[in-house]
């Protein structure tokens, strides 16, 4: 410091930002020399740009852009302030309910892994009498898949993209089959559960609450025939009817293995029981 004014150079150790964004923001006009040199061109600033500075790095720190930060220096009053902070809050509070729906969502996928890696260590899969809640979820349209795999079906574009255009989804996707019928793929429909702050247009479903026969197969999901035998026989022996509409519930599949003997499929069959008594409630 010389006579109470600091080189640029001394600006930015004292302020710690680079030589060169100081150079842009004097080419900006956002901060002014008090003193140039006519014989070397040096450029003196005094406290007054310390204090600029200090305040912009406060405002980036905040989240806020250069651009807004600079026309604020230029001109501050306590009328600009309001609704510059207005903006701010309203795009970090966005940004924190973004942040809070993918961590929810990894969250839940975990859950998912533990899950399968539980099941997978486990003896055989026994069925399980439960009753699921009603729970509004997203839906993409009926379609008759002939021939397709369930590899594309598992990785359906359509569904991927409306769950995550605006919005984040949680838990495991549901494959919904209204016949029962999983070799044709007739009017299957994929379900998945937003995320509670998810936005309210994204086009949900609300599935009614129901009692069901439920149990895991493991393994490639071409032969999960055996899981749904068990709750055919589970049903007769208990004199549970079944609706014939079934949901798989896929818990580990591409999306976290490839290894296919990882797999875990949770098929639920709805019975036509009105009185869930005591059933223990599931929620989707």
């Amino acid at each position: 410091m010389k006579n109470g004014r600091y080189s640029i150079g001394e600006i930015s150790r004292l302020c710690a930002i680079s030589a060169s964004k100081l150079r842009y923001l004097d080419e900006k006009g956002v901060i002014s020399p008090c003193f140039v040199d006519k014989e070397t061109g040096y450029r003196y600033y005094d406290d007054d740009t310390l204090l600029q500075i200090s305040v912009l790095k406060y405002y980036q720190n905040s989240g806020f852009k250069l651009k807004d930060v600079e026309a604020l220096l230029r001109r501050m009053t306590l009328d600009h302030l309001p609704p510059m902070f207005d903006r701010q809050i309203a795009a970090l509070e966005e940004e924190m309910r973004w942040l809070r729906t993918q961590r929810d969502s990894l969250v839940a996928w975990r859950e998912l892994v533990e899950e399968t890696r539980s099941v997978l260590q486990g003896g055989p899969c026994a069925v399980r009498h439960v009753r699921f809640a009603p729970a509004g979820l997203f839906v993409s349209t009926p379609h008759i898949w002939e021939g397709i795999s369930y590899k594309a079906i598992i990785a359906n574009v359509d569904m991927v993209n409306h769950a995550t255009r605006r919005s984040a989804s949680v838990g495991p996707l549901y494959l919904y089959f209204p016949q029962g019928d999983r070799r044709r793929f007739q009017g299957l429909r994929l379900y998945i559960r937003p995320h509670p702050l998810s936005l309210p247009d994204m086009g949900q479903e609300t599935v009614p609450g129901f009692c069901a026969l439920t149990c895991y197969h493991k393994g490639p999901f071409d032969h999960a025939e055996e899981a749904y035998e068990k709750i055919r026989a589970y049903a007769r022996e208990n004199a549970l009817p079944l609706r014939g509409d079934s949901f798989e519930r896929s818990v580990a599949d591409w999306w976290s293995t490839t290894n296919e003997e990882e797999f875990l499929l949770e098929i639920i069959c709805p019975t036509k029981e009105t009185d869930p008594g005591s059933l223990p409630v599931r929620e989707f």
